[in-house]
């Protein structure tokens, strides 16, 4: 009988102790589940923070001098400013209209563009869109991406760009330029034609 007693004693132990493991893996299973869905709500916050604009500045006007002489002037419908992103930018998606002045703060490029983005650690802009530079000669160019580099005072584009002058249009891929769009480089003409003579036919 002590057997018996001793063997029921064990069995009903061992019973209680396996629904007490059951009960704690379930407790890990369900804080485990919550800890996920916690940080899965946390990465979505962070995911939504991300593609929201810190700053939100509309009609803006821009306007940088150099010893009092001004250099640049920029206008834009919208200006959504990024600070907390990687490579913190600011978008312009409504386009923008910017004016370079020459040392003499006389007008001598005009650069329009659909829309825009300007990376300002690197001082670097990608214009894209319909994007047309018109230079004091009334030299005209249109592409569709064009890159400004402030440091080297440089613009650049690596797709094809179509120049207009008085006498020619000349098609090509890749071209660089100083930002008064004055001395330019057409990597790759792909066509080229004369006004003159089409005017003559």
């Amino acid at each position: 009988m002590l057997c018996k007693r001793n063997y029921y004693g064990s069995l009903r132990l061992m019973i209680k102790a396996i629904s007490l493991l059951k009960s704690i893996a379930v407790s890990a299973v369900v804080l485990f589940l919550f800890s996920c869905t916690n940080d899965i709500n946390k990465v979505k916050e962070f995911t939504k923070s991300e593609e929201l604009a810190m700053e939100v500045q509309e009609d803006l006007v821009l306007t940088y001098s150099d010893s009092t002489i001004k250099r640049l002037k920029l206008e834009a419908p919208l200006a959504e400013n990024f600070p907390q992103i990687k490579e913190p930018e600011r978008r312009f998606a409504k386009g923008i209209d910017v004016v370079f002045y020459d040392a003499y703060g006389l007008e001598a490029t005009r650069l329009k563009a659909n829309h825009a983005t300007e990376y300002y650690n690197k001082n670097l802009w990608v214009a894209k869109g319909d994007v047309v530079v018109v230079n004091n000669k009334g030299e005209q160019l249109n592409t569709e991406e064009l890159y400004w580099d402030q440091n080297k005072e440089m613009i650049y584009s690596e797709v094809q760009v179509k120049i207009t002058t008085e006498k020619e249009i000349i098609w090509g891929e890749g071209f660089e330029s100083d930002q008064s769009f004055n001395n330019y480089t057409i990597h790759k003409i792909t066509g080229q034609i004369s006004i003159e003579d089409e005017e003559n036919d």
